[in-house]
């Protein structure tokens, strides 16, 4: 392998498919390792080839986020005003990366790249199943779906990444809505698309445990309410996109054994409550003067989200254009990430006209009193000191303390 030219060696070390495969190539001999010390540049290319380009300002503002010291007022309005401003600056940075972070956001966009096909699959798989459907056939995303399905995603990280903490911001209402401030609304919509998503996943993943562990139940967390009204479900959520991931991987219960985007998404502050004007009494341009192009529509300039917002909340104030309770089964369905041409093809904005109001989040785990009597079984099993996995009418698998 030492007679292999240089130049040949980077050539295939570009060939990679994914950042997390270098660092064991480069292990493999010592003429690997000096050939890329000599074109250390290659690894931010093989990095380039997993994440779409208009993705990788989001992808390296959330890697800074994660590790942004002080997390103060200044540090993260600045983080923001870069992303939303000067985005190129971020993929600039690629260059002088090393290879360990570069790995940790190939890992990154791994999961989220996992996530969003699966929330893209499942809520294809809804729409072909609602009644009238016209949508049919295996979901093969465009290239502007796929970058919206992941910049969500990528988003919602960044809020969890900057607002898990909120007592070391000193003023957290200005930075933690300026995440939103340049959004509009069907962009919003988005994040709280992704948020009943992952809510959902959590909930799912957490149920074995939250129902069953004697100490959960002893401490009472509810395992039945959705959104904001669930202080322990959404603190969950905000530890980020990973833990949520690696969550619903794991099959064992053993294993599976104060932010809040949701409250952030229904009360952003821009907006002024007092005006009543429905959406219909919005001329075309003064919705333009409303929100005015950001430089994420620049890259995205497809009108599908955009007019499936219109039809959702087509009676409503201003006041509620993010996140109502009823547009639900809307967000499950993911109906402001489609291009307008499959809305077009398919007919989905009469589609999206009669989707129920409910989702499989609402639904799930529901019966309150079912609940309320496991935590005084379990209660009493704790007073008792036992401890472990509880099942009605069943102890057989609590462990008892030994005399």
């Amino acid at each position: 392998m030492s007679t292999i030219p240089c130049e040949i060696m980077i050539s295939v070390l570009r060939e990679l498919g994914n950042v997390r495969f270098l660092l064991p190539s480069l292990l493999t001999c010592r003429h690997v390792y000096s050939c890329f010390k000599e074109n250390s540049g290659v690894a931010a290319e093989i990095l380039k080839r997993q994440i779409p380009p208009a993705i990788i300002p989001h992808s390296i503002a959330a890697l800074e986020a994660s590790q942004l010291s002080p997390r103060n007022e200044t540090s993260v309005h600045e983080l923001l005003e870069t992303l939303y401003t000067q985005p190129t600056m971020f993929t600039e940075r690629l260059r002088t990366m090393p290879v360990p972070l570069l790995t940790r956001m190939g890992h990154m966009h791994g999961v989220i790249h996992d996530l969003a096909t699966d929330f893209a699959s499942s809520a294809w798989t809804r729409l072909s199943k609602d009644q009238g459907s016209e949508v049919a056939g295996s979901l093969v995303l465009s290239p502007s779906e796929y970058l919206r399905f992941c910049r969500a995603f990528y988003r919602v990280e960044l809020y969890f990444c900057l607002f898990r903490c909120r007592t070391l911001l000193t003023s957290v209402s200005f930075d933690e809505h300026r995440l939103f401030s340049n959004q509009p609304p069907w962009e919003k919509e988005q994040l709280a698309s992704v948020q009943d998503f992952l809510e959902l996943k959590l909930s799912k993943a957490s149920y074995d445990v939250l129902a069953h562990d004697v100490e959960f139940g002893e401490l009472g967390i509810d395992y039945t309410t959705t959104g904001d009204s669930n202080h322990f479900r959404q603190l969950w959520l905000s530890q980020g996109v990973d833990f949520i991931h690696r969550l619903m991987s794991e099959s064992s219960y053993d294993a599976k054994s104060k932010v809040d985007l949701y409250d952030a998404l229904m009360s952003p502050p821009e907006t002024d409550l007092n005006d009543d004007t429905p959406l219909p009494g919005y001329a075309d341009e003064d919705l333009a003067a409303l929100f005015p192009p950001t430089e994420s529509q620049d890259q995205d300039t497809d009108k599908g989200p955009f007019e499936a917002w219109r039809v959702a909340f087509n009676p409503w104030p201003r006041s509620a254009w993010v996140m109502l309770t009823n547009n639900s089964g809307l967000r499950e369905r993911a109906y402001v990430f489609w291009d307008l041409d499959r809305i077009e093809t398919y007919g989905m904005l009469k589609l999206f006209e009669n989707t129920p109001e409910d989702s499989e989040l609402q639904r799930a785990y529901d019966d309150v009193d079912e609940m309320r009597e496991s935590f005084e079984e379990r209660s009493k099993i704790w007073q008792k000191g036992g401890s472990g996995y509880w099942s009605k009418n069943d102890e057989s698998r609590i462990v008892w303390p030994t005399q």
